[in-house]
Formats: structure tokens, C-alpha cells, sequence
């Protein structure tokens, strides 16, 4: 089965409409190169708001993805608390994480995409998240590491946590699922490294800067504990943009945080290939394809030169 890691979408119908046809156009990509599910490693939307959340439902109907055993998701910062586009939101914005009601917010995200939880199994029988969901050859395992709102800790809203209980839950899923051939993939939205760049790709340099400093994963010293009693394998993430393949702790990671928002400005996404057996390293079990497509002018000069194929992968 071919896996496709999409991540860091910033859908906005009112800011950001360039994110919605290069999405479509990532999506495209992958089914033509055989990809089988989709996974969305959260901020879907750029500002929370429920009319971007309906627009992704939309675009997954189009392809025919709007089911559990196409497309899997986890929640983003962004899908909770929303972002920045002007200087004067900045200013108001530890507000309106103040006055946000994080349980509804998370509740709502689900709400719009129930489709893609459905034959997931969950500890909780009133949450959403962490969950596994089984496929072919893999097992995924969905968690939500967004924190709530802290004017100390979490001043931006950027930053990361995944609380005790989302911990026990998660260590009695990977128990449950102990015996099994299948590989493990866990998703989630936070990075597992230092950021030490702030990117530059959003509307507003001034938010990027703000966030750069401000998008730490606390506690990860005991998830990479969870993971590695559990047999977590891979792990798909986002948050910060960059595509990026790393390992930690012996696990293996992959960034698609550049999915759309990116330096290069040209979108990417990762195949994952749960049917390649290599070499027992870690992450090895898998084999990782990076693909890149080129804008539109771009796209257009290849197929007149007759070197799309060439071009385009990379």
C-alpha cells in the first residue's frame, strides 16, 4: 500500500485561495502515482474557521477520498486556535486564545470529518484522539499533541503537549496492538527537533518570527519511550515548514510541514511504501519517496519540452 503524507494545508478561503489549488493539484499528483490513503498531519485550516474546515471536506469528496479507508487526519494548532494575518490580529490574538473553548474547537474539527474515523478503535468512547486505525500492512496510530492555551507556556498557541491521559490511552493502544505483523505509523501535528530557523512563507513574517519561537513539543522524552515500548516505527508530522526525513531515538520521522507553505514555494508531498522490506534500520521498512511538483508556468514549459515525468520527480 502507498501511503501519502500531506501536511500544514493553511486553507483560507478569505487569505490564503493559492493553498487551495495547490492542494488539489498535490492530491491529483499522488493518485496518479498510485497512491492508496491519504494522511493529513493537521492545520487543515489557516483560521479555524468552519467554512475552510467544509472547503477540505469538499475537495475530499471531489477525489473520492472522504472515507476511513482513504484518508486519515490529526488536529492542528491552527484548526484549534486559528492564526495571524495582519499585524493588528497579532496584537488581538492571545485574546482570542484566551476566550477560545479548546474541548468545542477539537470537537468541532471531528464533527466535519467523522467520516475518517469511522472503524477506529479508541480507548475513550467520547474522544477522538489518540486512535489506530488498521490498514492492509500498517497500523496508525492518531494522536493530538496541540496544548491548551497558557499566557506563560503557551503564549502563541504554537506550542505542543500531549497530556497524561492521551499517554495512558496511547500506551494501552500500542499494547493492544502488540502481537501484530503489521507495521506501526504514528501521526501527529509537532515536530521532534529543534527549530532553529523561522520560515518565511506565510502572509505575515512578523507571525512566522513569533511562531518560530514559540512551536516546542514539551514532554517528548516520554513519548519517545511510548514509542519505542510500542514499536512505532515511522512518524508523520508537521507544524514547522520544511520537508524533512530524520530519525531520533531510533525511530524514523518525516516533515511534511512545506506540503503547501514552503521556501521553495513548490509543493511536496511524501510516498510511503508499506510493502518495501530493506534492510532493518530503522524506519527501513518502509520505502520513502519525496515528490515535488512544479508550478504552473513551470508545468507548462516541461510537457512543451516533452520532459514532465523527468522534471517532476524528484
Amino acid at each position: 500500500m502507498k501511503i501519502a503524507h500531506i501536511s500544514d494545508l493553511h486553507l483560507s478561503g478569505s487569505y490564503k485561495r493559492k493553498n487551495i489549488s495547490a492542494l488539489k493539484r498535490v492530491i491529483k499528483h499522488a493518485l496518479e502515482n498510485g497512491a492508496d490513503h491519504f494522511v493529513f498531519t493537521g492545520d487543515i485550516a489557516d483560521n479555524a474557521e468552519e467554512n475552510d474546515f467544509l472547503l477540505f471536506r469538499k475537495i475530499l469528496e471531489r477525489f473520492n477520498l472522504l472515507s476511513s479507508d482513504k484518508t486519515s487526519i490529526v488536529i492542528g494548532n491552527h484548526d484549534i486556535f486559528g492564526g495571524a494575518q495582519t499585524a493588528e490580529d497579532v496584537v488581538n490574538f492571545p485574546y482570542r486564545c484566551l476566550k477560545t473553548n479548546y474541548a468545542e474547537k477539537v470537537k468541532l474539527f471531528t464533527s466535519f470529518f467523522k467520516e475518517l474515523f469511522v472503524d477506529t478503535v479508541r480507548p475513550g468512547t467520547n474522544e477522538f484522539f489518540p486512535y489506530a486505525k488498521e490498514l492492509r500492512n500498517t497500523v496508525l496510530f492518531g494522536v493530538n499533541s496541540i496544548d491548551r492555551y497558557s499566557r506563560i507556556k503557551n503564549p502563541f498557541a504554537s506550542n505542543g503537549r500531549v497530556s497524561r491521559e492521551q499517554k495512558e490511552k496511547l500506551t494501552l493502544l500500542l499494547e493492544q496492538f502488540k502481537s501484530t505483523t503489521k507495521k506501526k505509523i504514528l501521526m501527529i501535528h509537532h515536530h521532534f527537533y529543534k527549530k532553529k530557523d523561522e520560515t518565511a512563507t506565510s502572509e505575515s513574517a512578523l507571525w512566522d518570527k513569533i511562531e518560530s519561537y514559540t512551536m516546542k513539543l514539551r514532554g517528548k522524552k516520554k513519548l519517545f519511550k511510548i514509542f519505542q515500548e510500542g514499536g512505532i516505527e515511522l512518524v508523520l508530522h508537521g507544524h514547522s515548514h520544511e520537508i524533512r526525513d530524520y530519525q531520533r531515538k531510533g525511530i524514523r520521522f518525516l516533515n511534511a510541514g512545506a506540503s503547501i507553505e514552503g521556501k521553495t514555494k513548490i509543493p511536496s508531498y511524501f510516498i510511503i511504501d508499506d510493502e518495501s522490506l530493506h534492510d532493518g534500520k530503522a524506519g527501513k521498512s518502509f520505502s520513502v519517496e519525496l515528490k515535488s511538483i512544479p508550478g504552473i508556468k513551470e508545468a507548462a514549459f516541461i510537457r512543451q519540452q516533452k520532459e514532465f515525468v523527468l522534471v517532476v520527480e524528484s
